[in-house]
Parts: C-alpha cells; sequence; structure tokens
C-alpha cells in the first residue's frame, strides 16, 4: 500500500489580524459586567449579612457621642477605653507578629518590581 500527497492545489488561510484597542476594550467591559453579574447575590449576601452590625455600630457611635458631653460618663467611657487596650494589647501584638513579616515581603517584592520596571 502506497500513501500519495497531493500538492497540486495550494490552501490559503485567511489572514488574521490582531485584536484592536476597542475590541480589547470592549471585551473587557463585557468580562467585568459578566463577572459582576455572577458575583451579585454574594454581594447582596453581605450587604444583608453586615446590616445589623453597621446598624449596631452607628447606634453605639451616636450614643457615645451623646454621653461624652456628660463629665461624669466622659471620665467613665475614657477609663473604659484604657482597661479593653490594656486587655486587647498582647493580641494586638500577636497580630502584629504574624501579618508584618508578610507586609514586609510584600513591600519589598513591590520595590523589586518598580525598579524592575525601571530599567
Amino acid at each position: 500500500m502506497t500513501a500519495t500527497l497531493h500538492t497540486a492545489g495550494t490552501l490559503a488561510l485567511p489572514a488574521v489580524q490582531a485584536p484592536t484597542r476597542a475590541t480589547l476594550i470592549a471585551a473587557a467591559i463585557t468580562a467585568k459586567d459578566i463577572a459582576l453579574f455572577a458575583l451579585a447575590p454574594f454581594i447582596g449576601l453581605v450587604y444583608a449579612a453586615t446590616m445589623p452590625i453597621v446598624g449596631l455600630a452607628m447606634l453605639l457611635w451616636m450614643g457615645t457621642r451623646a454621653l461624652v458631653k456628660v463629665p461624669a460618663a466622659r471620665q467613665a467611657l475614657i477609663t473604659a477605653r484604657d482597661i479593653v487596650l490594656f486587655a486587647a494589647a498582647p493580641l494586638i501584638g500577636l497580630v502584629y507578629a504574624v501579618t508584618l513579616p508578610f507586609v514586609g515581603t510584600a513591600l519589598i517584592a513591590r520595590a523589586a518590581y518598580q525598579a524592575y520596571r525601571a530599567e
């Protein structure tokens, strides 16, 4: 059995053109719209879940502002703030100790990238 390759006719491929800037911008806008459409229920869920917390925070904020106008209450709030900060200091220190190496690494990587792009 013999296989024969016939190349008598030439096969012309259509020319492929690079996408234009306008086409790329339109594609990016479409992708953004699709992503927002897909994420909309989750964004709404986060909004609905945090609404009571935000409401309570606003209520506490307005109550504290009204309470600060009373001198005795103002001193009690300052003392309470000092106690809470004293109790939270070890936790705040632990958070700093855990996160600062990552922050430092990110800053070094950013500086290296900026130096690389400057060349």
